[in-house]
């Protein structure tokens, strides 16, 4: 089943949501102490829309699975003790090009229903 134009559009208004958001992470980086509770926001905002564009379409480039690791990593980094500024500045980084660099297959073509078998043998008289 191919997506409506109004869902692919929909999909590119995602994307470049996420790219916004990378961009803002990017500059809110500059002062991390003051700035993690907008930098988690942006993460998870992010890890959303991602998800989202993969419920409708498959990546073709990218394996999804760790990015919600690496966010956790970079969350662990802001909040701890002492915020070692370079190092959680290359993390976000390289969040925000594998978060823009992903691309997507917008069509269902694999898109299946799959329907668990019911045992109706508890039913069946004896």
């Amino acid at each position: 089943m191919e997506l409506t134009e109004t869902e692919r559009l929909m999909l590119v208004g995602k994307k470049e949501e996420i790219r916004e958001s990378t961009e803002e992470i990017i500059e809110l980086s500059c002062d991390l102490k003051k700035n993690v509770i907008e930098i988690k926001k942006k993460i998870t905002g992010i890890l959303s829309l991602l998800s989202t564009i993969a419920s409708y379409s498959k990546p073709k480039n990218i394996n999804l699975n760790p990015l919600p690791v690496a966010a956790q990593f970079i969350f662990h980094n802001l909040e701890a003790k002492v915020i070692l500024p370079r190092t959680t500045v290359t993390l976000l980084g390289i969040f925000c090009n594998t978060a823009n660099s992903i691309t997507f297959d917008f069509t269902r073509k694999d898109f299946k229903i799959i329907i668990p078998k019911i045992d109706l043998s508890l039913f069946r008289a004896k």
